[in-house]
């Protein structure tokens, strides 16, 4: 991905819209944009769209095959899809973004290009460690703010995917969700923590998920 996201160093890079949110500089290339638009970086949420935008991949995307191959890995729907930069020595200022989680219908999934241990990215205050090549889903409805403190730019692929069944059971797999986790963790909350787990895990309605559920209640009679 770094030596594709190189490639792409030509001046296509864009702006921010939402000029009020960061100091510095943070610019963005659109890979996949409502009709497939090079020049298109905004991102409509599903929950807050009166009318279903058109995402196409757009020309950049075409010229990378391996980013393509890791978009193709996700086997949900993608609207929109990006190359987002905080360039060195800029700021994010807390924020949050309505509408974009997984209870909701949308997860924004992070990908670290470029990154290193000085780029601080804070959710509800807590730090969270990015490193290059991991994949990260944050509610980003929490309040979040990054910190680009390094002398390199950070760069992320960023993806807006819709949750169907396949991104339910990611959630149930691959995260802390996995019963060795869970149950180990589930002896140091309280009951209200653990009721608000057993109500997510319905939510993601699968059967893994259900049985976690099942268990959990079942610790906690």
């Amino acid at each position: 991905m770094q030596q594709e996201v190189a490639l792409l160093e030509n001046g296509l890079w864009k702006a921010h819209y939402n000029t009020t949110h960061y100091e510095g500089s943070w610019t963005i290339l659109p890979l996949r944009s409502i009709n497939g638009s090079i020049d298109n970086i905004i991102s409509i949420h599903s929950a807050a769209a009166t009318s279903i935008p058109a995402y196409q991949n757009t020309a950049l995307l075409e010229q990378c095959r391996y980013i393509q191959s890791v978009l193709d890995w996700f086997e949900c729907e993608k609207t929109a899809v990006r190359l987002m930069k905080l360039h060195a020595g800029a700021v994010i200022k807390e924020h949050s973004d309505h509408d974009l989680c997984f209870e909701d219908g949308e997860v924004r999934l992070h990908i670290p290009v470029i990154t290193n241990n000085a780029v601080d990215f804070f959710l509800d205050d807590e730090r969270i460690p990015m490193q290059e090549g991991e994949c990260w889903y944050m509610n980003l409805t929490l309040k979040h703010r990054i910190n680009n403190y390094s002398n390199i730019d950070r760069v992320h692929l960023v993806l807006d995917c819709k949750v169907n069944d396949w991104i339910k059971e990611q959630f149930v797999t691959n995260t802390l969700l996995r019963t060795d986790v869970a149950v180990e963790q589930m002896t140091k909350q309280s009951n209200e923590e653990k009721q608000k787990i057993i109500a997510q895990l319905r939510l993601l309605n699968t059967s893994t998920a259900h049985e976690l559920a099942d268990k959990m209640e079942k610790e906690t009679e």
